[in-house]
């Protein structure tokens, strides 16, 4: 099977965690969407010219970042198991990849494109700041029954969380929160963690 990403995006990020602690088989393609050509390329597979994408040896094409980790789980059993069997332990993973999606990577992203403006509306980005405060706290009084995101193993939930806290880390000061900068701290020492790390440094 064949990757498409960006290894920038958090999402892809997300899907890279997966990749690793599945210890999975696969063709990395990173693509950088701000060349034509690549777009074009990217395009040519699939119209809707969105990362990530996973391209299955049947040609069959796997958008969405949530949806290549549900496929990874169920079709490759080596590896991290990334999301429980027992239903309410699922759902719990399911709640906190979803939060991540919404609380954290939506609000980063529009916290980005306020402060990107030639005149930030300093309210609005206060406000957001505030949103991710907020946000940072309930994982922060949920992790102090939690050793991961949704109980005692590796999840889901962690591959979606930990590139939000990467983007965050270097202006939220995450060791200031009790429960969540002890998983910080174990996160950073993640094998699969520090791979993509190293993928980052060597595109950034």
């Amino acid at each position: 099977m064949e990757f498409y990403y960006s290894p920038l995006s958090r999402a892809s990020q997300k899907v890279l965690i997966a990749l690793y602690e599945k210890q999975a088989d696969f063709c990395p393609r990173p693509l950088d969407l701000s060349d034509p050509f690549k777009r074009r390329e990217l395009q040519q597979l699939d119209c809707a010219a969105q990362l990530p994408l996973l391209k299955l040896g049947t040609g069959e094409l796997i958008p969405d970042a949530s949806l290549i980790v549900e496929y990874l789980e169920v079709n490759i059993a080596q590896g991290t198991q990334l999301i429980p069997q027992e239903a309410a332990q699922a759902w719990q993973v399911r709640l906190y990849d979803k939060l991540s999606q919404t609380r954290l990577d939506n609000v980063i992203d529009a916290l980005q494109r306020a402060q990107a403006l030639p005149q930030p509306d300093q309210i609005k980005v206060k406000q957001l700041k505030n949103e991710l405060n907020a946000t940072l706290t309930r994982f922060d009084r949920h992790l102090a029954n939690h050793h991961w995101l949704s109980g005692d193993s590796f999840s889901l939930a962690d591959c979606a969380a930990i590139p939000c806290l990467l983007a965050l880390a270097p202006t939220f000061h995450l060791l200031e929160y009790e429960h969540l900068g002890r998983y910080w701290f174990q996160a950073m020492l993640r094998g699969s963690v520090n791979q993509l790390q190293n993928e980052i440094a060597i595109t950034g």
